[in-house]
């Protein structure tokens, strides 16, 4: 048996015998900062919503007052244990700068890259491969002069992996006495790009950090959805919207789900609805009969559904309608058009759905989208006017009164 295992090994030892040579660390490492500097990291989609995300996200209030300071690129560690820049974000400080796909990283605030930098890399590269649209960072002890990772549950701070800078002035390569610069800013850095070494500034921008946004390629519907910390649109959604302001008008209305609570507000609707179709389905099995002739009682059994789906329609419409109004206040802070935005649900209605005359039913999570188009035109007429605050107040006779010219 032994015999036959090493006859085996040796045959497999002999099947390749053109190995060589090898290229040496630095030529691989020319390869791929070619690659780098003449391919994408991103994809289009993403490039496309990554840009109008960056832009809400700066005028999305801070309802938990945690921001990180975004410098709007990610790196990577070549072949001979450099960093390198391997995505630059926009509009970002790092793209304002000046920094390129495959640029050199040298030093940071005259402080070279340490030498345990691959190190770090090859740690963490395991979780950047099972999380690879977001970083998970709990802050550690910093008595040690630095940042420690510890795995404390309730100090779990998340960081979109989309915007993040790859944790590479935070926790990786700065100690402590360069923890309040960055913080703060400038940051500068000194860059080899191809024979040229120069530096950079940077001054960090502060953005909300509990939002992170992803692709789905799978979902074959035109849909976008908020779940805890994260929004998420579909690729088809991506591709049917036109240009940046329906983007735009898509991403707020996530946002604003995210900023008001609507998803635990939508899961006290879920338990009350629950709680609601058992009450009903028990008065409907034990009540009716004893007051109505048994023979003409029959529950119906999708009683519990329809009740509990009824209670979460009537508050999801309102959330939904909400979430409308903010997203859209949000784009118009962000700069984009008021009028191109809303046309986005005329196309749903036409295109998606294949009725514009369609209306919302007893048991519709969501309002009618031509509905949705009127109420958004209406409102885009008080944004214009600078009357916003009679929209988010809810003045009493907003609804008998025009809209302002």
């Amino acid at each position: 048996m032994l015999g036959a295992g090493c006859l085996a090994l040796m045959l497999l030892a002999g099947c390749a015998e053109v190995t060589r040579p090898r290229p040496a660390a630095p030529e691989v490492e020319v390869a791929q900062l070619a690659a780098a500097r003449r391919h994408p990291h991103q994809s289009w989609a993403m490039e496309r919503v990554s840009r109008v995300f960056i832009r809400l996200l700066a005028v999305v209030p801070q309802i938990h007052g945690r921001t990180y300071p975004f410098l709007g690129f990610n790196w990577s560690v070549t072949e001979t244990g450099k960093v390198a820049v391997d995505n630059v974000w926009r509009p970002s400080p790092a793209h304002d700068a000046g920094i390129k796909a495959g640029d050199l990283i040298l030093a940071v605030n005259n402080w070279p890259l340490p030498a345990w930098t691959a190190d770090w890399d090859r740690h963490i590269r395991t979780t950047r491969t099972l999380l690879k649209d977001f970083v998970f960072f709990i802050p550690g002890d910093r008595s040690q002069g630095r940042a420690q990772p510890r795995t404390t549950a309730q100090s779990l701070v998340m960081l979109p992996g989309e915007l993040l800078p790859a944790l590479l002035l935070d926790i990786k390569h700065i100690g402590l006495e360069a923890q309040g610069r960055y913080v703060s800013g400038p940051v500068d850095l000194m860059i080899q790009r191809e024979e040229e070494k120069f530096t950079l500034r940077l001054y960090p921008q502060h953005l909300p950090a509990e939002y992170g946004i992803l692709i789905n390629p799978h979902d074959p519907q035109v849909n976008a959805y908020a779940g805890h910390g994260r929004i998420i649109l579909t690729q088809r959604l991506v591709n049917f919207c036109l240009n940046d302001h329906e983007i735009a008008l898509v991403v707020g209305h996530e946002l604003a789900h995210q900023t008001h609570g609507h998803l635990v507000r939508g899961a006290l609707h879920r338990d009350l609805g629950k709680f609601v179709g058992e009450a009903v389905l028990a008065f409907s099995t034990f009540s009716l009969p004893r007051v109505l002739d048994w023979r003409h009682s029959g529950v119906d059994p999708q009683t519990r559904r329809v009740a509990q789906e009824a209670v979460v329609s009537i508050f999801s419409r309102d959330d939904e309608r909400e979430a409308d109004a903010y997203g859209l206040w949000y784009a118009c802070q962000a700069g984009y058009d008021l009028d191109a935005a809303p046309v986005f649900w005329e196309r749903v209605a036409g295109v998606v759905e294949k009725d514009p005359f369609l209306t919302t039913h007893y048991l519709a999570a969501h309002p009618a989208s031509l509905e949705r188009l009127a109420r958004l035109r209406r409102i885009s007429r008080y944004f214009k006017a600078g009357r916003a605050a009679e929209v988010f107040l809810q003045t009493a006779d907003l609804d008998r009164r025009p809209p302002p010219e």
